[in-house]
């Protein structure tokens, strides 16, 4: 194995001794001695036993000094100091010991520095007092020529008397920040403006002080009316005056209750309810994000079918089983319109009780959940049925996933839709009482509680409705038998 490896590394090296080489020759070739150069030291590094290799490098070596000379020289003629500076830098990076190079580098970087502190002089005229402390510092420390230092001295003095006299301005039109900062650049040219540029700090520190409050107090305001945003944005300005005090701790938390109502949108519970347990750890909450943690937070609740009441006739009048009689008429025009005047009522149930047994369907309710589980309870006789059935779901207060309500009618023939209804799964874990109702559903009653330990997804008194086969599959039918608790 590690024959192998000591292979690949000798052929990796070969191929970038080639490639450097090739690299070189191609410059050679069109007389680009710089590139040439830096390409065979390459290759001679990547193969270093090579003599063929060490006499490009030194040919290219030569020439490329020859032809970067040359440049400089002509640079000097134009007065272009910039070139004449780089070409002399290349120069002395391959024969750093010649004096002649070093001493027209020195030349070259001097002219440089001028043309540098003349651009600070004219940046501090024209306000632009950073930067002309930036280009002076790299004058500076480009050239040591003792003309350079005086020069330097000039540029020094001229952007303190100008920026002293800026910086005063700012303060008299109470733009404190610029002030200081513009006064502490200057101190750090003028030492004896030490006292001056702390008295500007002083004020700059109580300006602070104010401001920072005031830019709280509205994230505070914002806060309170839940504009998250804009609570965030002033907490961040006040902290961009002054980190910490007590704009961090409430900044964190207006920025966990944001991100939490954003997951809220996306529909991601559990991610919601870590932000709001975040937000909560700042110590900061009054009470927001412990009520919307309980409100998102998933928890199984049982929800048990109660009771059913469909209409006595479908919509053509007749009963929806047996023949009509007079008795079935009078009792189920009566039904129908105190269902219309007054909803569920005691006397209601007495007449749907009351109508003829062979005029009362055999009922059962399918519930399809958010997930797909298509659930049944078991067939119960009358238009008016009581249920012992029961699922148990996860829910929230902000789920708007809808569980579906349907009442079949079962004969020997199959299966005939009564109505459905429907209810947001959030309204399950925010009522305990539930009453729905459609067409021909005058009231589905449901009762909703916490689960008590059950785990989702169980249920009692009810069983899943299987597929319906395939078109053409012979099949006895495709609901299951309930398991009755």
């Amino acid at each position: 194995m590690k024959r192998v490896v000591l292979g690949l590394m000798a052929a990796a090296l070969l191929a970038a001794c080639a490639s450097a080489e090739k690299a070189g020759d191609r410059a050679a070739a069109v007389g680009d001695w710089k590139s040439a150069y830096s390409a065979y030291r390459q290759a001679v590094a990547n193969d270093p036993d090579s003599q063929e290799l060490k006499a490009k490098f030194e040919e290219a070596r030569t020439l490329a000094l020859e032809d970067s000379k040359k440049r400089a020289r002509a640079c000097e003629q134009v007065e272009d100091w910039n070139c004449a500076l780089a070409e002399s830098d290349f120069a002395l990076s391959i024969d750093g010991g010649n004096a002649d190079i070093a001493s027209f580098r020195m030349r070259a970087a001097t002219r440089v520095a001028f043309g540098m502190l003349d651009g600070a002089a004219e940046q501090a005229r024209s306000g632009q007092f950073h930067k002309a402390v930036e280009e002076m510092q790299r004058a500076t420390q480009l050239s040591q020529a003792p003309e350079v230092k005086t020069r330097a001295e000039d540029v020094r003095r001229h952007i303190v008397t100008n920026g002293r006299a800026r910086a005063d301005g700012f303060r008299q039109e109470r733009n404190l920040l610029a002030a200081h900062e513009l006064a502490q650049l200057v101190a750090g040219l003028d030492g004896s403006l030490a006292g001056w540029a702390q008295g500007i700090a002083a004020e700059y520190e109580q300006w602070v002080t104010v401001e920072y409050e005031r830019l709280a107090r509205e994230g505070d305001a914002a806060r309170v009316h839940h504009d998250w945003p804009l609570a965030q944005e002033r907490y961040r300005e006040a902290l961009s005056l002054r980190p910490g005090g007590r704009a961090a701790p409430l900044e964190e938390y207006v920025r966990h209750v944001s991100g939490a109502e954003q997951q809220l949108v996306h529909r991601d519970w559990n991610r919601a309810a870590d932000a709001y347990r975040s937000a909560l750890r700042t110590g900061q909450d009054d009470g927001y994000a412990t009520q919307q943690l309980e409100r998102v937070e998933l928890r199984p609740y049982r929800v048990s079918l109660r009771s059913v009441l469909v209409v006595p006739t479908r919509p053509d009048g007749n009963p929806w089983v047996g023949a009509a009689n007079p008795l079935f008429t009078r009792l189920a025009q009566k039904l129908t319109q105190l269902a219309a005047r007054r909803g569920m009522s005691d006397v209601l149930l007495e007449l749907a009780t009351a109508l003829p047994r062979e005029n009362q369907p055999q009922l059962r309710v399918e519930a399809l959940l958010p997930d797909g589980t298509r659930l049944t309870t078991p067939q119960s006789t009358g238009i008016y049925t009581g249920f012992n059935s029961e699922f148990v779901a996860l829910a929230n207060d902000f789920d708007e996933q809808r569980i579906t309500f349907q009442v079949f009618m079962d004969d020997p023939r199959g299966s005939e839709l009564m109505g459905s209804v429907d209810v947001p799964v959030r309204e399950l874990a925010g009522r305990r009482d539930v009453i729905l109702d459609s067409r021909s559903v005058i009231a589905l009653k449901l009762s909703t509680a916490r689960g008590d330990g059950r785990e989702p997804g169980s249920f009692l008194g009810m069983a899943r409705v299987q597929p319906m086969p395939p078109p053409g599959t012979p099949s006895p039918g495709h609901v299951a038998t309930p398991a009755v608790p």
